[in-house]
């Protein structure tokens, strides 16, 4: 509205400049209030009453609905509405300006009904919208203050479209990395793969040899004009790439295939072509937050334990008691006869009779160890003899 007002100040005194205002409504508070109407909204600070401050924003309503969206306020009241065809008017004609309550009048709030007033502010609505993007101009010439179609203009200078549902904080630091991007060889396809679709990828180049020259068909004739050498030309700039694909959040596989071949042909070299596009095998990741218990259980547990013991009574009692008398007999054992010993000698030739080795015979008497009265073992009898060559003893002795 200040901006109205100036434009209107511009004017030759031939126009009219009269607002043409009517008493759009009274706005009365069970304390203290002052209001203000500035720049399309309404202002109210209060002290003290019921309610609290409002700020109201006058284009979300018309002059009657603005009334009753105030009397249903906390506090508040209106106690005067215009009801006549102005009521429907957007709250917008509302003139800019403020006042205190306590004050003579100061709950009117004024409109205004001139058709000058009502081009002048849209004129000045107009003005202040561009001296807005006058300095939105400098944000929208970076891709880091830059938004929504002026970001795709930025993108189109360096061939970077957005992508589908690309966002504008993805968009923008996309396009400096796309013109920063190392690209061409291998290294920065299989990079580049990675970043944008989080799969691994693998580039190889291919060399292809050419058919054999010539083809005998007939088709040429043998006029030394070709060189007959039988050998293949190379094919170079070729290349295959092998990459994975998210089987759980990949999407439709067709239009993720043709990211992946419109990234390859933005970063390849020139006079170098994309010969095969392989998916393999993908690389997937899971990842599980194990859970947790809230703390520690503690369990203390206790029993009191008490026995009471009363030791047992027996009753005391006598007898007589009369042991048996007791007898045994025992028959001495008889040993028989003693053990009898027989000696025996073997003549065979082992021993020669010529006196130098005397034959010793040893026998034993035996004893009966039960009648022998004070013999108590039995005795040994040695017998020495010496014999001649026939066999008959020479002499005895007894020892």
């Amino acid at each position: 509205m200040r901006l109205t007002q100036k434009l209107l100040s511009f004017l030759n005194r031939v126009f009219d400049k009269d607002p043409a205002q009517f008493l759009a409504l009274r706005l009365q508070y069970d304390g203290g209030m002052v209001w203000q109407v500035a720049d399309g909204s309404l202002t109210t600070t209060v002290t003290g009453g019921s309610g609290h401050s409002l700020t109201v924003d006058l284009s979300q309503y018309s002059v009657a609905q603005l009334a009753n969206f105030l009397g249903t306020q906390q506090g508040y009241s209106v106690a005067y509405v215009d009801r006549s065809e102005l009521s429907a008017l957007s709250a917008l004609v509302l003139i800019d300006g403020g006042s205190d309550i306590a004050l003579s009048n100061g709950d009117h709030l004024y409109g205004y009904t001139s058709e000058l007033w009502s081009y002048m502010e849209a004129q000045s609505s107009e003005l202040e919208t561009a001296e807005a993007q006058i300095g939105e101009m400098l944000n929208q010439m970076s891709t880091v203050t830059a938004s929504n179609e002026w970001l795709d203009e930025l993108g189109s200078y360096y061939v970077v479209p957005r992508l589908q549902g690309e966002l504008d904080s993805q968009y923008g630091p996309r396009i400096i990395a796309e013109v920063l991007r190392p690209r061409g060889n291998n290294v920065a396809m299989e990079a580049a793969i990675k970043v944008y679709t989080g799969q691994n990828a693998k580039v190889t180049d291919v060399t292809l040899y050419g058919a054999t020259f010539p083809l005998y068909n007939g088709a040429i004739t043998r006029n030394s004009a070709y060189h007959y050498n039988a050998s293949r030309v190379p094919l170079y700039g070729l290349f295959d790439v092998e990459y994975g694909y998210d089987l759980i959040n990949g999407g439709d596989i067709t239009a993720f295939q043709q990211t992946v071949r419109d990234l390859i042909n933005r970063l390849r070299d020139a006079g170098t072509h994309l010969r095969s596009l392989l998916l393999t095998g993908s690389m997937l990741a899971d990842s599980l937050t194990p859970p947790t218990d809230g703390g520690q259980l503690s369990i203390t547990v206790g029993a009191a334990f008490s026995d009471a013991l009363s030791a047992p009574t027996d009753s005391v009692s006598t007898g007589a008691v009369t042991i048996a008398p007791m007898a045994d007999t025992l028959t001495v054992p008889l040993d028989g006869l003693g053990l009898v010993v027989t000696t025996q000698y073997r003549y065979n030739s082992v021993r020669k009779y010529n006196g130098a080795i005397y034959r010793l015979g040893v026998s034993t008497k035996g004893e009966d160890v039960g009648t022998a009265g004070d013999i108590p073992f039995t005795a040994l009898l040695t017998a020495n003899g010496t014999f001649n060559a026939d066999g008959s003893q020479v002499a005895d002795g007894l020892l």
